[in-house]
Parts: structure tokens; C-alpha cells; sequence
């Protein structure tokens, strides 16, 4: 890390993890463990969510973007 904070990221890892230049990351921290996330786009998480609980389902329907907030809250 340098005296601005930044932190590189090595090809390899940029590469696996299909991080390009632009690409949003959210970073968090769990315990002693700093946590970089690709940040997820609303209209991703709703296509991706998309199907995932059924009519029929003893859960709820609810709206994709609330599902969003509980599943990659704000820092």
C-alpha cells in the first residue's frame, strides 16, 4: 500500500476476477480482513435475482433492490 492508500492489485487476481479499468469495488472490512467485492449495478442484481424465489414460495415476494441493500449493505 502506498502513502495514499492505494493498493494494486496483480494481474493475475485483476484477470481471474475479470477486474477491468472503470470496474466499481466496494471494500470492507471483516475483523482483521480487508474485503474488495466488484460493486454490483441494480439492473445486474435484478436480472441475476430474476426467477430465484417462485410463486408458491413460503418467502415473500419482495423488491430486488431491498434484497440488494441486505445482501451488499453501504458502508
Amino acid at each position: 500500500m502506498d502513502s495514499k492508500g492505494r493498493v494494486l492489485i496483480p494481474e493475475k487476481v485483476r484477470k481471474k476476477a475479470g477486474l477491468v479499468a472503470g470496474t466499481k469495488l466496494r471494500v470492507s472490512s471483516e475483523d482483521q480482513v480487508v474485503v474488495i467485492r466488484k460493486s454490483v449495478e441494480p439492473e445486474q442484481f435484478i436480472r441475476e435475482m430474476k426467477g430465484v424465489i417462485r410463486r408458491g414460495s413460503r418467502v415473500k415476494h419482495t423488491d430486488p433492490l431491498k434484497l440488494k441493500e441486505i445482501w451488499n449493505p453501504k458502508l
